[in-house]
C-alpha cells in the first residue's frame, strides 16, 4: 500500500500524499474543508477513491505534514 510499484502506482501513498500536498499548497496555505479538498484532489486525480484519499490524509498526518484546525479543516504544518 505504501509503495505499490507493480500494478497501480497512482494508489501509492507517496503519490497520493504528494498530490494532496500540491492541492493544499495551491490553496495558499489556508485551511480547507476535507470534502472540498477531496473535490479539488479528485478533479486532478480521478482514478483514486475517497478511501485511498483518506489513507493519504492519514499518512500525511502521521508524518506531521498536515494538521487539523479547531473546525476540522486541514492545513499544512508550518
Amino acid at each position: 500500500m505504501i509503495i505499490n510499484d507493480v500494478s497501480e502506482p497512482q494508489k501509492s501513498l507517496y503519490v497520493i500524499g504528494a498530490a494532496i500536498l500540491d492541492v493544499l499548497r495551491d490553496s495558499y496555505k489556508k485551511p480547507i474543508d476535507p470534502i472540498r479538498l477531496f473535490d479539488l484532489f479528485h478533479s486532478r486525480n480521478n482514478k483514486v477513491s475517497i478511501s485511498y484519499f483518506y489513507f493519504g490524509l492519514d499518512w500525511l498526518y502521521l508524518l506531521n505534514a498536515i494538521e487539523l484546525d479547531s473546525f476540522g479543516n486541514i492545513k499544512l504544518c508550518s
